[in-house]
């Protein structure tokens, strides 16, 4: 094993970030023992899908963590706040503890309260996710070119290289944060249009027949809006302060539109386009713009791996891939990151030849 590696890492709580996380180390890095926590037949599963070489159910915390070198807290916030002070004092001296929480403040607090100091806590955050939930939804490719935040306690630095080397060997793109500032920044981009999300829905469910009416757009505003309480009570409790904030800035917002339509909204318009065009295009985490194709593919069996089969046979390699829009019994249109413009060029004229209609997206 190549040195900076741990020989073994813990992984309490194996759902869709615990699993993905057990599944991406299984696949890149074998040479690291797994070892789970979980109830029996999260932990049966866990074992049937290659996740892990050894599992011990919740009572048995203090073996799980014996021998580990890393250990990573993969449970909801709540449970992660109740685990700190449990698991920690079982760990050996130089050992790292990390959780995968989405707010970092309250758990940091607790952090810097609680753990000895002969363990090392770095905190952190995934800005990932899936549409399903639990084990069986993990992926091993959740963490590929997402951005994955750290924030560690004050007398952890030490042990961030060896947290980002780890990572980084996932595929993940890793910052340093502070806790608070993390925080802040997630009550605006994440906290905030959730709840605006549930919000727009629950107000037009409130008026007859109004949702029958809604257009991609509503839709696309509001997808967010299916997301789970089970996880989002957590989230929003822990940063209730700045999600207030947040809220209460987009009031303020909402009145200078409100009182803007008697004279029209033509310079927030305008604004607005041009700070919208300046968000990076980028897919899942790039930290950088990646050129991008635009392909309509017809609706029929095979239409998307003739695609992606044509590009790898001409040696170009797809960074991401995203589909914008689709048409049942027509087709749909896919956005395709490749790695420099060049490549872009290349695709988008090698698929035209096979007769699709592709362009490179300026």
């Amino acid at each position: 094993m190549e040195p900076g590696f741990p020989r073994r890492i813990t992984i309490i709580g194996l759902g869709l970030m615990g699993g993905s996380l057990a599944l991406a180390t299984a696949r890149v890095l074998p040479e690291v023992e797994i070892v789970g926590v979980d109830f029996p037949d999260v932990l049966d599963l866990a074992r049937e899908k290659g996740a892990i070489h050894r599992g011990y159910p919740p009572e048995e915390i203090p073996a799980a963590v014996d021998d580990a070198e890393l250990v990573f807290l993969a449970t909801p916030i709540r449970t992660i706040l109740e685990l700190i002070p449990r698991v920690s004092p079982c760990m050996r001296a130089g050992t790292v503890l990390s959780d995968l929480g989405s707010t970092k403040a309250e758990i940091c607090r607790v952090a810097r309260e609680s753990v000895p100091p002969y363990v090392r806590f770095v905190g952190g955050h995934p800005l990932t996710g899936a549409e399903g939930k639990g084990l069986r939804a993990a992926d091993p490719f959740l963490f590929q070119n997402a951005l994955y935040v750290l924030t560690p306690l004050e007398g952890s630095r030490e042990a961030v290289p060896t947290v980002r080397r780890f990572l980084e060997a996932l595929g993940a793109i890793v910052v340093e944060m502070e806790p608070e500032a993390h925080d802040e920044v997630a009550a605006y981009v994440s906290h905030l249009p959730q709840l605006v999300a549930v919000a727009l829905v629950n107000l037009m469910g409130r008026r007859e027949r109004f949702l029958e009416f809604a257009a991609g757009g509503f839709r696309d505003l509001t997808r967010i809006a299916s997301s789970s309480y089970e996880i989002w009570g957590d989230i929003l409790a822990t940063n209730a302060e700045k999600v207030r904030a947040a809220l209460q800035a987009f009031l303020a917002e909402l009145s200078r539109i409100k009182e803007g339509l008697g004279r029209g909204l033509r310079d927030e318009f305008a604004r607005a386009n041009r700070l919208r065009a300046a968000i990076p295009r980028r897919a899942k985490g790039f930290l950088r713009e990646h050129p991008r194709i635009k392909v309509m593919l017809p609706d029929r069996p095979g239409a998307l791996a003739a695609v992606t089969g044509a590009l790898g046979d001409a040696g170009i390699n797809i960074k991401d891939l995203e589909l914008l829009r689709v048409r049942e019994e027509i087709g749909g249109t896919f956005q395709i990151y490749l790695g420099t413009r060049g490549d872009a060029e290349r695709a988008a004229e090698l698929l035209r030849t096979l007769g699709y209609e592709a362009e490179v997206v300026e």
